[in-house]
């Protein structure tokens, strides 16, 4: 199973940035948060901010809090991989996503980003990962 990190970058009205992927098998479009796959030398936060930078361009992640934990199997590209998940929330300054590393695979896949609010993800019919986000995010601490 692959430890990965993933990543609740919330702005200061809450809303948090998802990237619009296509599966390049399936042609089937999702959003899901930052993140990924953990070296085995490198503690959360620093994978947290070397996957926000890679994706985002974001430089300087605020140190996040840990909210959840994750075991999850999924499908991408017709492959099954199994992924255990620990969940960061990092309160950022809004910005305008500009990708500074994507791997060659990410530059065929990733669509684009958006800035979402729980609300929208409730009631929005597009696919997001995981499902249950929008009635997560409400859960969650208010911000300061």
């Amino acid at each position: 199973m692959r430890l990965a990190v993933k990543l609740l970058l919330l702005d200061e009205e809450d809303r948090v940035l998802l990237i619009h992927a296509k599966d390049p098998k399936t042609q089937a479009e999702c959003w899901y948060p930052v993140g990924g796959g953990v070296e085995a030398d490198e503690s959360l936060q620093a994978a947290a901010a070397r996957e926000a930078y890679d994706e985002t361009g974001l430089r300087d992640l605020p140190t996040g809090i840990h909210v959840w934990t994750r075991d999850h199997t999924y499908e991408f590209n017709g492959e099954t991989v199994d992924v255990h998940e620990e969940w960061l929330l990092h309160r950022v300054a809004h910005f305008t996503p500009a990708p500074a590393q994507l791997s060659e695979y990410e530059t065929t896949t990733v669509l684009g980003f958006r800035w979402w609010t729980a609300q929208e993800l409730i009631e929005t019919a597009e696919t997001v990962f995981p499902p249950q986000l929008g009635k997560l995010l409400t859960d969650l601490p208010a911000g300061d």
